[in-house]
């Protein structure tokens, strides 16, 4: 059952919370969604659980994804999460948070908080570890907001690094039942999200703050002068705080943004293709370009190729080779440098990607490996699973790898473009001096 009267927040932070009152289907669904959350491709396991579900006697059975057991699920195992977490610093057990809320006669809430990527990103929540530590932080808080006390709470929640908006699902529940009202009032679901943004914003509330107070200060003791000189200098600050977010961005210090999901068949494409490369490995020593048989290498090298040449890497790619283009041309207008420049820096990124693809070849092989030792006891879908987690692990890593490269680079053309306008503004100031002098 949905809670139709929550407040739909704006960005850039929202907060959307429905609820499931006790009954069997809605029991059977909030076990299912856990198994949803909990298995889905693309979760990233702490530990591996080959039989981490509970078997349902049919598929009528199976709990449906949109309740809160499905919830749980969802969150945990869809594209993009990266696993269950609690209260407890050991990740929780699959099977038995299932079978917990299988049986539970209380009610379940759900809630979904996001951010959008650049709000992510600025403030450290584009991670899984900052959601984790955040939420053990502030759900004992928001619970209590809602008359649950601490020690009668229980609850689950999974990240999902979601392209544009990344985000987490919450899952909480009473260990006894104690509240019949699913529905939050409107005084509650102010006072939990407020819960939730207070953490998330704290470091952005301190940081401003002191922002403020220093150029306050500087502002009044330059002002006693001049007013001028106050609002010359708050431009240098500014201008000198640019400066060093460009030259971190530069030196590869600044995170890539998030990846977009992949399509079914581009998830297939780059299974075949990672189980290909992975037969013409060596199987063992290191995993790196330079030490693998030409074979190998070509495939490796192939591979990346064709990754760059479609969406959504073909984009950053065309990013990249321009940003090259605009250093070079700086330097120099023939043709022959121009290309020599481009096909230098292309060969480049690609083996960098054939890198990242080898690495996910050697983890290809191991789960073909898993997937060949779980045949006799199960069949062949575990195996296919574990491929396909894999292959999209590596898309993911490949489009990292190449925005990665895409930012640096752009951020170095960038600053080279400003040092040549400095160098020509230098030289036309001497030449000023000299006419001058004549």
């Amino acid at each position: 059952m949905s809670d139709k009267s929550a407040s739909r927040f704006q960005a850039p932070f929202v907060m959307k919370m429905s609820f499931y009152t006790p009954s069997s289907k809605n029991q059977a669904k909030n076990a299912a969604h856990i198994k949803y959350i909990g298995t889905r491709p693309g979760a990233v396991y702490e530990h591996e659980q080959v039989n981490g579900s509970i078997e349902l006697e049919s598929e009528q059975h199976r709990p449906d994804p949109d309740t809160a057991a499905g919830h749980v699920l969802y969150a945990h195992e869809r594209p993009g999460s990266h696993g269950l977490f609690s209260a407890e610093r050991q990740p929780p057990n699959l099977p038995e948070i299932q079978k917990e809320l299988q049986e539970h006669q209380g009610i379940v809430w759900r809630f979904v908080l996001s951010l959008t990527e650049a709000d992510a990103k600025r403030l450290g929540y584009d991670d899984r570890v900052a959601w984790e530590d955040s939420l053990r932080l502030t759900v004992p808080l928001a619970a209590e907001k809602m008359g649950i006390k601490e020690s009668n709470l229980r609850w689950v929640a999974a990240f999902h690094q979601e392209k544009g908006h990344p985000h987490v699902h919450l899952v909480i529940w009473e260990k006894e039942p104690v509240r019949r009202k699913g529905a939050l009032s409107k005084g509650e679901r102010i006072d939990v999200k407020k819960v939730f943004m207070k953490e998330i914003y704290a470091d952005e509330r301190v940081r401003l703050l002191q922002e403020k107070t220093a150029m306050r200060d500087l502002m009044r003791d330059f002002a006693k002068a001049s007013t001028e000189k106050a609002v010359q200098l708050q431009r240098e600050v500014s201008l000198e705080y640019g400066k060093v977010q460009l030259e971190m961005t530069a030196i590869g210090a600044t995170k890539p943004g998030i990846p977009p999901k992949p399509y079914p068949d581009d998830v297939r494409l780059l299974s075949d293709q990672l189980k290909e490369l992975s037969r013409l490995m060596p199987g063992k020593g290191r995993v790196a370009l330079k030490f693998m048989p030409e074979e190998a290498k070509q495939k490796a090298r192939e591979i990346a190729e064709k990754m760059v040449d479609q969406p959504p890497f073909k984009e950053l790619y065309e990013r990249y080779m321009k940003s090259v283009e605009e250093i070079t041309r700086l330097h120099t207008i023939h043709p022959d440098a121009i290309k020599k420049a481009k096909d230098n820096a292309h060969n480049d990124l690609r083996d960098r990607l054939a890198n990242v693809l080898l690495r996910g070849a050697s983890s290809m092989q191991d789960a073909i490996v898993r997937g060949s030792l779980n045949q006799g006891r199960r069949s062949e879908k575990p195996s296919l699973h574990q491929e396909q987690q894999v292959a999209r692990s590596v898309w993911r890593s490949v489009w990292r790898e190449l925005d990665k490269e895409r930012m640096r680079q752009e951020a170095q053309s960038e600053i080279e473009k400003r040092r040549e306008l400095q160098r020509k503004a230098r030289a036309k100031q001497r030449e000023n001096e000299q006419d001058r002098e004549r």
